[in-house]
C-alpha cells in the first residue's frame, strides 16, 4: 500500500536478484564510456573462494554487491558491475567446457540462442564471444599467450585463475553442485534506471557518500561486548582502539582487521563478516586482552611504517624503506602481512631485517611476473607467516614448508622472464622503476610519478631504423627487452618519438627534465646497435638479478 508521500521515485527501480536471474533479463551491454576488463587474478580467486566458502557452509545467500544499470534502446546498459559479471560469466563457461553433460544448462545463462547476455565494450566483445561465450574454449583461453592488450591479457589471465581454482575440485558432480548454487544462491542488488544521469548519481552516492557502519566497527563491538571485560578495562580498550584507528583512513584500518586472524594464526577468515572465525583466532593467539592492548597497536604502528616509509631496522633501515616503495607499486599487496609480521616481532634484529626484506622483496616480484605458480602463492605466504621467527625453514625450506626461498625451477623462470620481451606497459614500467631504484646513483620512482618508458629503438622502427634494424621480427622482439629501453618524462617521450639515436640521446640528456640512472647507463654507448641492446640488456639483468639475490642455476 502506497504512503501519503507516493512510492519509489520515477525512473529508478531496485532489486534483489540471484546470478540467474541477473543473466536471463534483457541483453546486458557494456557501453563505450566503461572501462575495460581490470580484474587481476586477485580479485577473481578471492570472488571464487568467497563463493566457495559460503557453499561449503551451506550459506542460504551470499551478497556479492549491487550492479546499476541503465535502460537505452531495449538493452540494459552495465553503469557498475561489468567485473563482476564477466567473470561470473567466465566462471559457467568453464564448468560448461568442463562437464558436457550439463553444458547446455550452462550455456543458456550465456547465450540466448546465438546471442550473447553480457556484451563487452565493442573493442573487447569478439575476443571475448569467441573465447568464453562461443562453447569448448575455454582451455584454449587458459594458455593463451600475452598480446599486449591489457584487456584481453586480463581476461586470458581470469581464465587461467578460474581453471587453476576450480580444478582443485576434483569431482564433477561437486563442481556442478558448487556452481548451481552460485547461479541460485549469489545474489545482487540490482539497481535499474531510465536514464545515464540518474544512475551516475546512484552509483557516486553509494561509493562515496556517508560514513555506514564498518567491518571494524562490528570486529570492535564483538570483542568488546564478548570478551568478559570490566567497565574499566572496556573503556579503556576502547580509547587504545581509537587511538590506534586514528593512525590511519578508515578503510585502511578495516584491511588490518581482516588480515589480523591471518597474521597471528597463518589462517584468514573465511568472509570479512565471519566474527566465530575472528574470536577464535584472537582466543589462540593470546586472549581479547593481549589482542587488544598488545597486538593491535604493535601491528598497527608496523603497517603504519610501511605507509610512511618510516621502517626502523638500525643499519638496515634505508635498504629496507626502498625495497618496501617499490614492493608497494605491485598491484597485489599479498606480501603485507608478511612484511607486518615481521616488523611486529623482529625489527631489532637488524641483520635478520635486511635478509627478510630482500628475500620478500624478491618473492614478490617473482609472483608479479607469475614466476611461483598461482596455486602455490597462499600456501607459500602462510608459511612464511607460520616460520617467521624460523630462518632455517623461512630461507631453506622445502616441500610443504616451501616459504621465501625459491625453486630450482622458479629461479630459471625468473631469469627467463627477465631475459624475454615485454609487451604488457604496466608490467615493463614496474620492472625499469625496479631497476632504477637498484641501479647506483638511481632514484625511487612510483607509479604516480612523471616517469613514462622510452623504447629507443621505436617498438614500430621508423626512418633511419628501419635500416638499421632491417627485419620487422627481430625489431618488435629487441625493441621490448630492457635493454632497449630507460625512463623519460612524459614530454620527452613525445619528443623523443621515433627521431634518431643521435637526436633522441640530446633530449635524454637535457637537463631541464630529471635524468635517471637508466638514461646516464646510455651516456657512453656512441651507437644503437644489435650488439649494443644486447650487452645493455646483460648488464641490466645482472644488475637486477644482484639486488634481487637471484642466483643463476639455483
Amino acid at each position: 500500500m502506497a504512503s501519503a508521500f507516493g512510492d519509489t521515485p520515477l525512473g529508478l527501480t531496485s532489486q534483489i536478484l540471484n546470478v540467474a536471474a541477473v543473466l536471463t533479463r534483457k541483453q546486458l551491454k557494456v557501453p563505450r564510456y566503461q572501462r575495460p576488463y581490470t580484474w587481476t587474478e586477485r580479485e577473481v580467486r578471492e570472488l571464487i573462494q568467497d563463493l566457495w566458502r559460503a557453499y561449503k557452509r551451506g550459506a542460504t545467500f551470499y551478497f556479492i554487491g549491487q550492479i546499476v544499470l541503465v535502460k537505452n534502446n531495449g538493452k540494459l546498459e552495465v553503469s557498475d558491475g561489468q567485473q563482476r559479471l564477466a567473470t561470473l560469466t567466465m566462471l559457467l563457461a568453464y564448468v560448461r567446457d568442463r562437464i558436457p553433460g550439463r553444458s547446455k544448462q550452462y550455456q543458456t545463462l550465456i547465450m540466448d540462442g546465438h546471442t550473447p547476455r553480457v556484451l563487452l565494450r565493442d573493442e573487447d566483445q569478439n575476443f571475448y564471444l569467441g573465447f568464453v561465450q562461443e562453447s569448448g574454449h575455454m582451455a584454449e583461453l587458459a594458455r593463451h599467450v600475452e598480446i599486449g592488450v591489457d584487456s584481453k591479457d586480463l581476461i586470458a589471465n581470469a581464465a587461467r585463475t578460474i581453471e587453476a581454482e576450480l580444478s582443485k575440485i576434483t569431482e564433477d558432480r561437486e563442481l556442478d553442485a558448487f556452481m548451481s548454487y552460485v547461479a541460485r544462491a549469489c545474489t545482487l542488488n540490482v539497481v535499474d534506471a531510465d536514464e545515464r544521469g540518474c544512475a551516475q548519481t546512484v552509483f557516486n552516492t553509494l561509493n562515496k557518500r556517508g560514513s555506514p557502519l564498518s567491518g571494524a566497527d562490528i570486529i570492535k563491538s564483538d570483542l568488546l561486548e564478548n570478551a568478559g571485560l570490566s567497565n574499566t578495562e572496556a573503556d579503556a580498550a576502547a580509547r587504545k582502539w581509537e587511538q590506534t584507528e586514528d593512525l590511519f583512513e578508515r578503510e585502511n584500518f578495516a584491511r588490518l582487521l581482516y588480515m589480523m586472524p591471518f597474521l597471528l594464526t597463518g589462517e584468514p577468515m573465511l568472509s570479512p563478516g565471519d566474527l566465530a572465525s575472528f574470536r577464535t583466532a584472537v582466543e589462540r593467539a593470546g586472549g581479547v586482552r593481549t589482542f587488544l592492548f598488545e597486538q593491535l597497536p604493535r601491528y598497527a604502528h608496523a603497517l603504519r611504517s610501511i605507509f610512511a616509509g618510516s621502517i626502523d631496522v638500525g643499519p638496515a633501515s634505508a635498504e629496507v624503506n626502498r625495497r618496501v616503495a617499490l614492493m608497494k607499486e605491485v598491484q597485489e599487496w599479498d606480501w603485507a602481512p608478511c612484511a607486518i609480521a615481521f616488523l611486529a616481532e623482529h625489527s631489532t634484529e637488524h641483520e635478520r631485517a635486511r635478509r627478510f626484506f630482500q628475500a620478500l622483496d624478491r618473492f614478490t616480484f617473482a609472483c608479479e611476473l607469475s614466476v611461483v605458480e598461482n596455486r602455490d602463492r597462499e600456501a607459500r605466504y602462510a608459511n612464511i607467516i607460520k616460520y617467521i621467527g624460523d630462518d632455517k625453514i623461512l630461507h631453506a625450506g622445502e616441500g610443504k614448508q616451501r616459504a621465501l626461498a625459491l625453486t630450482e625451477a622458479e629461479q630459471g623462470r625468473f631469469f627467463a622472464t627477465l631475459n624475454r620481451s615485454r609487451k604488457r606497459d604496466r608490467q615493463r614500467r614496474l620492472l625499469l622503476m625496479r631497476l632504477e631504484a637498484a641501479m647506483p646513483g638511481g632514484r625511487l620512482v612510483r607509479m604516480t610519478d612523471d616517469a613514462t618508458v622510452e623504447h629507443v629503438l621505436p617498438k614500430g622502427g621508423g626512418p633511419g631504423w628501419n635500416d638499421i634494424f632491417p627485419d620487422p621480427a627481430l625489431r618488435n622482439e629487441l625493441a621490448n627487452l630492457l635493454g632497449n629501453m630507460t625512463l623519460l618524462t612524459y614530454d620527452q617521450n613525445k619528443e623523443a618519438d621515433t627521431k634518431p639515436y643521435g637526436k633522441k640521446r640530446a633530449i635524454y640528456f637535457d637537463t631541464n627534465s630529471p635524468i635517471y640512472a637508466l638514461s646516464k647507463d646510455i651516456a657512453p654507448i656512441a651507437d644503437w646497435t644489435l650488439q649494443a641492446i644486447e650487452e645493455r640488456h646483460e648488464r641490466l639483468v645482472r644488475i637486477l638479478s644482484e639486488d634481487w639475490g637471484l642466483v643463476r642455476g639455483g
